[in-house]
């Protein structure tokens, strides 16, 4: 049986050039950022990313939520694996987003327990029911052992669980479930594509 696509909502083309151009320089918004990266993707983007303000972002329109548009700003650093650029602005923004993206930014850290406290914070998410839809969509049917017993924990539950997440990410990270870590990386991308749409149609006033 043929494997589903994971990637069918992410289209580079809906977001500015700026953006474009920073997330072209590396697998143009698809790259499987690893679960714990130990340091930062040395890209082109990631450099571009560095001499862009937030505003600069999405020239030459201007972001209708400076809030927002730094959620982009510091989700742009996770995709490159800048962890500390990321928290540095995550933790400034005191919304469920920021909180989101501070999450994240703690389990790749990776410090487990931290990333649960942000994510306490962040409570339910606009996010959540997407991202629980689209990975069940993608390991419908899964072909391998670690996607389907993934789908069956994911499907048992009635709603995105981010501390189930934390703690699958874990037993990968200390290698007592390495065969899940392909496939844990897989909707890690996935919840980035979706939050990273979110932050951005936030910032321009669309959403």
């Amino acid at each position: 049986m043929r494997e589903k696509e994971w990637i069918t909502l992410f289209e580079i083309s809906n977001y500015s050039s700026r953006i474009r151009e920073i997330l072209e320089s590396h697998e143009a918004g698809q790259r499987l950022m690893p679960l714990a990266p130990r340091e930062p993707l040395p890209e082109h983007g990631l450099a571009l990313l560095r001499q862009s303000a937030a505003s600069d972002l999405f020239s030459p329109m201007s972001p209708a939520s400076s809030e927002a548009a730094e959620c982009v700003r510091s989700a742009l650093y996770l995709y490159f694996s800048d962890l500390d650029a990321s928290h540095r602005i995550s933790q400034g923004i005191p919304s469920s987003t920021g909180s989101f993206l501070h999450g994240v930014m703690h389990r790749q850290e990776p410090d487990f327990s931290n990333s649960k406290y942000w994510f306490r914070r962040v409570g339910g998410h606009d996010v959540f029911p997407q991202l629980r839809a689209g990975v069940l969509e993608a390991l419908s049917d899964a072909p391998d052992a670690a996607g389907a017993r993934l789908h069956g924990e994911i499907d048992g539950r009635g709603k995105w669980d981010p501390f189930w997440f934390v703690d699958q990410c874990q037993a990968a990270c200390q290698g007592v479930a390495g065969d899940l870590e392909p496939r844990l990386m897989e909707i890690q991308r996935l919840e980035w594509q979706l939050l990273f749409e979110y932050c951005y149609r936030k910032a321009v006033g669309t959403s």
